[in-house]
């Protein structure tokens, strides 16, 4: 029994790569999105798609083992709750992260070897270039990068907004470096109407995203594309730097808070990061501590606390606050000591 009950788990270890790549395949192609609120018959479904029916079939069936989608048995699918999430209109929408990560990032992982011997970017490895090159030349790809993280960091946005009230509520400018599609800065503004905004990040990010901010907000933000390791905008009073510093080594890190060190004046630097113990048991944490080393720069690696404090004090600042969010990330709340 114990060799059986081995054996079957390591069969389905090594299978789970094939649910995971399912499950990108099915956003990409938008089986959701063409469902909706309907049943639909997997002829039709097929058809509609112009896909084969019978991969189709299996693909649905090997997803729905994990809760996305319903087949009958005379062939009608309909969504489930799981798998309404990937259509592209849900308000808490996971279409685009499930784009990015079951293909760039699934792509990557065979770089998870070399990675292993040489602590260096698997990702780099197999593209032959870092993340952020490839997304230079890929613009297609870029956007669904962009939108990835506006999927991905949209429940970050609203736990930090209940978080940081009172910070927030004091301030009067806020400004996101490396800011992607603007995610955090819109929910922030949603939240507090006082407010205006600035979302910091490469040109060509903000290009991709100038027009797609929402109306409820758009007249209170302001897109400065530029280089976080040149040089970052003053005058604000929350400097807001959410899963960056982990897609960088510790040289890197300290480069981009010495930039915003020198611009800050008495704001606040609110850092939100995924924080990986050494007693970790939170498997999505210890998943993203290997993750991050295989995706980013080389020499990337997953900080806890005392790495976190090691970075920050050594660039100029000192942390006022650290809270644990449901997200399970780590939000520190930084200040130079000049501005005590």
């Amino acid at each position: 029994m114990k060799t059986m009950e081995s054996i079957g788990k390591i069969s389905e270890m090594m299978m789970l790569p094939l649910a995971a790549k399912s499950l990108n395949v099915a956003a990409e192609i938008g089986v959701a999105d063409i469902i909706n609120e309907s049943t639909i018959h997997i002829e039709t479904l097929s058809e509609s798609m112009e896909v084969d029916k019978v991969i189709l079939l299996n693909l649905i069936k090997v997803t729905s083992l994990f809760g996305f989608f319903t087949i009958d048995s005379d062939g009608y699918v309909k969504n489930s709750d799981y798998s309404m999430f990937l259509t592209t209109d849900h308000p808490q929408s996971m279409r685009q992260f499930c784009r990015l990560f079951g293909h760039e990032y699934y792509n990557a992982y065979d770089g998870l070897l070399h990675t292993t011997k040489t602590t260096n970017s698997g990702f780099k490895h197999i593209y032959s270039k870092t993340l952020y090159e490839y997304l230079d030349d890929t613009p297609d790809r870029a956007l669904v990068y962009d939108l990835a993280m506006r999927d991905f960091s949209r429940p970050v946005g609203k736990e930090i907004t209940k978080t940081f009230a009172e910070m927030f509520s004091n301030s009067k400018k806020i400004i996101d470096i490396g800011g992607g599609s603007g995610v955090i800065t819109i929910e922030v503004l949603k939240q507090f109407g006082h407010l205006t905004g600035c979302i910091f990040d490469r040109e060509d990010v903000c290009t991709r995203n100038k027009d797609h901010l929402p109306k409820s907000v758009r007249d209170r933000i302001t897109l400065h594309p530029g280089d976080f390791f040149d040089s970052v905008p003053s005058g604000y009073d929350v400097y807001i730097l959410k899963n960056v510093l982990h897609n960088w080594n510790d040289q890197s890190s300290s480069s981009i808070l010495k930039t915003i060190s020198r611009s800050i004046g008495n704001g606040r630097l609110l850092i939100v990061e995924p924080i990986v113990t050494k007693k970790e048991d939170s498997p999505r944490l210890i998943f993203n501590a290997l993750f991050q080393s295989v995706i980013c720069e080389d020499g990337t690696h997953p900080r806890d606390t005392l790495d976190i404090e090691s970075l920050v004090n050594a660039t100029g600042f000192t942390i006022a606050r650290a809270e644990k969010l449901l997200t399970g990330h780590t939000a520190f709340e930084l200040v130079k000591p000049s501005s005590l």
